[in-house]
């Protein structure tokens, strides 16, 4: 054990003192590996309601360490919750072993041309993920690997053949139930030569994923073997692609859809059209009762199996985040289109390039009518209540090359009692939310290693039906100034200031200043400032985020 122990000693101290491409260890094999910190100290600040923190620090921590050799590779993960960052699920240092600190991800994988197994925690996703998507998304606090065997077959070009066996991840635990599925991916053109013309290529694809957990109360029957499964085909013709996934569950009665006993299914459609100077994309997608995941009784982020698309634009600038999207697995019907054309050089508007993007999405309730205490009757299309409407217009103008100019204007109608969850369904208590929202960034090219870019904002928002005040208090206004000098440095500065408030000592500002350094794998960055609260979401999955204030310092670095 003491001479393993200084081996393994060595090894990591010449990991780390290695480059970004990686370490070869004589003819042993490749280390690769990154490091990621996020760290916050917390002062309390009764006017934002930031709350006072015991830690005073808390901090999150990952390190990757990934071991290559031929068709061989292994690789794990520790991470640090000490303890968690405000906003992200407590439970990271109060599950397992209860000190928040672990190897929360390993594996082994071999590959070669025919066959690849994976023993371990590993990711998987089946189509668009509507019946499996497992992946990590840090910001939020969220992941769902699996922990048991994988294995893929390719007997052929364009064929693969995928099944897994395993528990899911819930945070330093396993999920009590067992989940099992198997994926058949065909590219037509791979498999089948000269089949289909040149310029087409057709993907088709079947899935089936179950879950066994034992119905462990007396109250209701059960299903103890929930099954899913889903078809999907991509087809991609010159210019044009058209992508369509059917998903159906059987009935899988859950915290999140209130014991209903009736079976899911979802349906996806995406188009597309792309060629020189325009790109035009429509998409449409029907979800009913696809809340799928390994333990019947979790709600929020945890133990999620599937991933169903928001079909909204996934909005950056930073006040109108104050109000995004989040999937509602229980049901919805949603629509969307977008189309962005360049305006060439030397047209109308002179002899710099315009582009223009137009954006439109909406999310309305499905119509269904409730049949017993635990059944429904749901209609194919919408009901007239609206969950989300997103109109949006973006243009950007270049003048020369040392000058550039974006303008977006974005209307959004904002059902915060389905969204976030402040009233029962089918009830209304806040209302919908009406948000209009104008940004202006400017970006100069001061010279060759120094650029100036600045944003200001506005965005005012109210109750359309004036039965409450919205809960993040009305009125915007932001300004920011970023200075760049490259290769290393990057230095930013703005405020958000809540002039619209309808408490008047809560109409305060939300000061920020924060700076970057760049070294090649190496980035550091520290900041100070309050932070306003909010919900936070990354492709339809949120978590709300307590207001703070104090000072962070994120870390990242790779080898």
């Amino acid at each position: 054990m003491k001479f393993s122990m200084m081996a393994l000693s060595a090894l990591l101290c010449s990991a780390l003192t290695g480059f970004a491409q990686g370490i070869e260890i004589q003819d042993v094999g490749t280390i690769n590996g990154s490091l990621q910190t996020d760290a916050q100290y917390y002062m309390a600040d009764t006017t934002i309601n930031a709350p006072d923190v015991p830690e005073k620090i808390l901090s999150n921590t990952f390190l990757n360490l990934t071991f290559t050799r031929g068709k061989f590779s292994a690789g794990m993960r520790f991470e640090s919750y000490q303890g968690p960052l405000l906003g992200i699920d407590p439970r990271y240092a109060s599950t397992g072993n209860r000190t928040g600190v672990g190897i929360a991800y390993r594996f082994a994988t071999y590959t070669d041309d025919l066959f690849e197994v994976t023993a371990g925690n590993f990711y998987e996703q089946f189509g668009s993920g509507m019946i499996l998507r497992t992946y990590e998304e840090r910001n939020l606090g969220f992941d769902n690997s699996i922990d048991g065997l994988r294995m893929k077959f390719m007997p052929t070009d364009g064929l693969k053949f995928t099944g897994f066996l395993g528990r899911q991840r819930a945070f330093w635990d396993m999920s009590v139930g067992i989940m099992r599925g198997g994926d058949a991916a065909i590219d037509v053109k791979a498999l089948t030569g000269d089949f289909l013309p040149s310029d087409m290529q057709l993907n088709l694809g079947a899935s089936v994923v179950s879950r066994f957990q034992s119905d462990d109360q007396d109250i209701l029957k059960i299903p103890e073997n929930v099954l899913a499964w889903s078809t999907r085909a991509n087809m991609m013709l010159s210019d044009f692609s058209l992508d369509l996934e059917y998903a159906y569950k059987i009935n899988d009665p859950s915290a999140v859809n209130g014991s209903s006993f009736n079976p899911g299914d979802a349906l996806y459609m995406n188009a597309s059209y792309a060629a020189s100077g325009i790109g035009v994309n429509l998409a449409a997608k029907r979800i009913d009762n696809m809340d799928f995941r390994s333990d019947r009784t979790a709600n929020g982020l945890p133990q999620q199996v599937n991933y169903l698309p928001a079909l909204t634009k996934q909005h950056t600038w930073r006040l109108v985040t104050l109000y995004p999207y989040a999937t509602q697995p229980t049901g919805e019907f949603g629509l969307q289109g977008d189309v962005s054309f360049t305006i060439p050089k030397n047209s109308f508007l002179g002899s710099d390039e315009t582009m223009v993007t137009l954006n439109a999405s909406v999310i309305h309730a499905l119509d269904t009518t409730r049949t017993g205490p635990f059944t429904y009757d749901a209609a194919f299309l919408w009901s007239p209540r609206k969950y989300y409407r997103d109109v949006n217009v973006e243009v950007t103008r270049k003048f020369g090359r040392d000058f550039k100019v974006t303008a977006a204007y974005i209307n959004l109608a904002y059902d915060q009692d389905v969204i976030e969850g402040k009233a029962p369904a089918f009830e209304t208590l806040y209302g919908t939310i009406d948000v209009h929202f104008a940004v202006v960034e400017l970006w100069w090219k001061l010279s060759k290693t120094s650029s100036l870019r600045t944003e200001f904002q506005y965005m005012s928002a109210g109750t359309a039906n004036g039965k409450k005040e919205a809960i993040q208090n009305g009125d915007w206004v932001m300004a920011l100034v970023e200075y760049s000098m490259a290769p290393h440095w990057i230095m930013t500065v703005f405020n958000e200031y809540n002039y619209g408030n309808s408490v008047e000592f809560r109409r305060v500002h939300y000061p920020n200043v924060s700076m970057a350094y760049n070294a090649g794998p190496l980035r550091l960055q520290a900041g100070y400032g309050r932070v306003r609260g909010g919900i936070l979401c990354v492709g339809g999955i949120c978590r709300p985020v307590p207001a703070s204030n104090g000072m962070t310092l994120n870390v990242t670095y790779s080898f």
